[in-house]
């Protein structure tokens, strides 16, 4: 039986507007080891920090944008309040000419 087709979502994350530096403490270790395990499963395929503003975005591998925004919410910096989802963004690959 094939898997489903994935859809690739690019998540933008900021910092909730009175988030502190020990907010973040608080929830970090706990955000650290639930984004290891959605890496090593393969839902999250890359991340960065943001230069703009205090954030992050990921690549995330999901069957549909609504699947990525439900595995999105549970992150424990999304629940604790620390971060919030600025944007979600579909994604479908761009054929890029080689050579």
């Amino acid at each position: 039986m094939s898997q489903p087709p994935k859809t690739s979502v690019l998540a933008v994350f900021a910092t909730t507007p009175h988030t502190t530096e020990d907010d973040i403490a608080k929830v970090v270790g706990a955000e650290l080891a639930h984004v290891k395990e959605l890496v090593d499963a393969g839902v999250i395929d890359r991340g960065y920090h943001r230069t703009d503003r205090r954030g992050a975005v990921l690549l995330v591998n999901a069957e549909t944008t609504d699947a990525a925004k439900e595995i999105l919410d549970d992150l424990p910096a999304v629940k604790a309040g620390v971060i919030e989802l600025a944007s979600i963004i579909p994604l479908v690959p761009l054929p890029l000419p080689q050579g």
